[in-house]
C-alpha cells in the first residue's frame, strides 16, 4: 500500500490501491518504505501514478491559483464566491500568522495548520476582497502568512499570552478559539521520526503526529509519509471508507 494522502481533521492516512483509510489513534506500527508520486484527483477520480519523483510529479501537480491569490484572481472565472474571514492565529511561543479561510471551515483551518489559537478580523462576501485585506494588513503589520512546520512543534512552551491579547487589540480580532491536539502532558521535546512510526498516538496537532514508545516521545511530519510503501501495518483503529475522507 502506498500514502497518498492524510486528513488532519478526520485523523486518518489514505492508501492505494485499497483506499483504505488508517485511523491515526491507539498503538500504531508502520514501517515506511520506497517513495513514489502520489498521483492525482480528477473530480471524485483518482488518477495513480508510479513515477520516482516523491510526493509528486510535474505531471500530476496542479497549478493552484488561490493559493497565491493576493486579491486579483488569477482565474478565468471566480470561484471564491461564499463568505471567506481573514483570520490571525498564533503558534507557541509567539508566532503569529495572518491568513483566510472559508467561513465555515475557520476552525478546521486552524487545526490543520497545527495554530494553537485564532481568532477572526472580519468576514468578507468572497474571497478575492479577502485576499486584498489579508495582503494589505500583511504589509502593514509584518505578519507571516505561512509558518514553517520546524516552527510548529515547540509543544513544551507556552503560549506568550501577551503577544496574543496585544495583536488581537491592535487588528480588532474577535470570535477567539483555543485548539488542544493532546491527550496527555508532553514530558519532553518529541524526537523526529521519518522512517517508521511505532507506539501510542498521543495526538496530531496540524501534520505532527506524536507518539510513545517506551516513554519516550517522538514526532513525525506526515507530509514526509506522502508517496511512501507501507511495509507493515499493526494499528488498533482501521477503517475502510473513502467517503468520509476530507483530502488536505
Amino acid at each position: 500500500m502506498k500514502i497518498i494522502s492524510f486528513s488532519s481533521i478526520d485523523r486518518t492516512l489514505l492508501t492505494y490501491p485499497t483506499m483504505e483509510l488508517i485511523k491515526l489513534e491507539g498503538f500504531l506500527s508502520i514501517g515506511v518504505g520506497e517513495k513514489s508520486c502520489i498521483g492525482r484527483w480528477e473530480g471524485q477520480n483518482y488518477i495513480p501514478c508510479e513515477h520516482t519523483k516523491a510526493p509528486i510529479c510535474q505531471q500530476c501537480k496542479i497549478f493552484n491559483a488561490c493559493a497565491i491569490c493576493k486579491g486579483s484572481c488569477l482565474k478565468d472565472e471566480k470561484t471564491c464566491l461564499e463568505e471567506h474571514v481573514v483570520y490571525l492565529a498564533m503558534f507557541r511561543p509567539d508566532i503569529l500568522k495572518i491568513g483566510v479561510s472559508k467561513s465555515s471551515r475557520f476552525e478546521c483551518r486552524l487545526r490543520e495548520q497545527g495554530a494553537d489559537v485564532g481568532a477572526i478580523i472580519a468576514s468578507y462576501p468572497d474571497g478575492e476582497i479577502a485576499r486584498k485585506i489579508e495582503h494589505a494588513l500583511q504589509q502593514n503589520y509584518g505578519l507571516k502568512n505561512s509558518v514553517r512546520s520546524s516552527k510548529k512543534i515547540n509543544f513544551e512552551k507556552e503560549l506568550n499570552l501577551d503577544v496574543w491579547e496585544a495583536a488581537k487589540e491592535d487588528l480588532n480580532a474577535r470570535n477567539e478559539i483555543k485548539l488542544n491536539y493532546l491527550n496527555k502532558n508532553l514530558w519532553m521535546r518529541p524526537l523526529p521520526l521519518n522512517d517508521a512510526i511505532y507506539g501510542n498516538v498521543i495526538g496530531l496537532k496540524g501534520r505532527m503526529l506524536i507518539v510513545d514508545n517506551k516513554n519516550t516521545l517522538y514526532v513525525c511530519d506526515l507530509n514526509n509519509l506522502l508517496g511512501a510503501q507501507i511495509t507493515s501495518v499493526a494499528t488498533s483503529h482501521r477503517q475502510i471508507s473513502l467517503y468520509s475522507f476530507r483530502i488536505t
